[in-house]
């Protein structure tokens, strides 16, 4: 079977999970990354379009503010009061004139202040702040867009692939897990599998509930105890695919 066959056939057939115990390592790798391409697809698209519509909504604001620059240490303009600005869920203000502090950009929990002497990033309530004398170089209001600009094109793809390893690491713990649990199993089947045969079999036992929950991320669908269904599932299709191996040596 190929790859897209043994994809297909893990999502519903037990039986075929435990013939395919003789499967090689190398191969269950790979189908552990497939498998973590789609449980990451959702989520990295979610997350990329949110970093996108949040940089595009604060050039958007940062054009309607009046001409500016960062220069000694502080916001320099014209103009003399605060301007609040907002767009996809976020709050940019401008506040030249220091009435403005951290504390209330951290209380709009989602913002972007460019204040006095410092910017102020607030997302879900978690506040950064950086100083405008940490800054390398004087900055005017066209150089911040540019910035951001740049900073667009490799913030995502780096995001992307965080996310994608963190998402590979956590199936390959999931896998390394659940093929433990299927020592206890095969002990109490009295099935003759080994290690690897259980590693291979419970790489391919995750395959329903990683798809059942990719496709809820890609509703933005809210699973009750999504932890213990998770694990719930993924033990019993392993229990019926150990249970469908011969006891006896040929197993080997």
């Amino acid at each position: 079977m190929n790859l897209f066959q043994r994809f297909f056939k893990s999502t519903y057939s037990p039986h075929a999970i435990g013939k395919m115990r003789f499967q090689g390592i190398g191969k269950t790798i790979l189908y552990v990354f497939l498998l973590s391409i789609i449980a990451a697809l959702p989520n990295l698209y979610h997350i990329s379009s949110g970093v996108v519509n949040t940089m595009n909504s604060f050039q958007s604001a940062v054009k309607e503010f009046p001409a500016f620059s960062i220069k000694d240490g502080s916001l320099q303009t014209d103009a003399k009061k605060a301007i609040e600005s907002q767009s996809f869920g976020f709050v940019i203000v401008f506040d030249p004139s220091g009435s403005y502090k951290t504390k209330q950009i951290e209380d709009k929990r989602n913002s972007v202040g460019i204040l006095k002497d410092k910017f102020v990033i607030a997302i879900d309530g978690q506040v950064q702040e950086m100083p405008y004398t940490m800054l390398p170089e004087d900055m005017s209001k066209n150089d911040i867009l540019s910035l951001v600009d740049q900073n667009k094109s490799v913030i995502v793809p780096v995001l992307c692939v965080l996310l994608f390893l963190a998402t590979a690491a956590g199936k390959f713990i999931d896998v390394s897990v659940l093929a433990v649990i299927g020592l206890i199993i095969r002990n109490g089947q009295k099935k003759m599998l080994s290690y690897k045969h259980l590693w291979v079999m419970s790489a391919y036992s995750i395959t329903l509930a990683t798809v059942f929950f990719a496709i809820m991320d890609a509703l933005e669908a809210v699973v009750p105890s999504q932890f213990l269904l998770n694990w719930f599932v993924n033990f019993i299709i392993l229990f019926l695919a150990i249970k469908e191996t011969p006891s006896s040596k040929a197993a080997r």
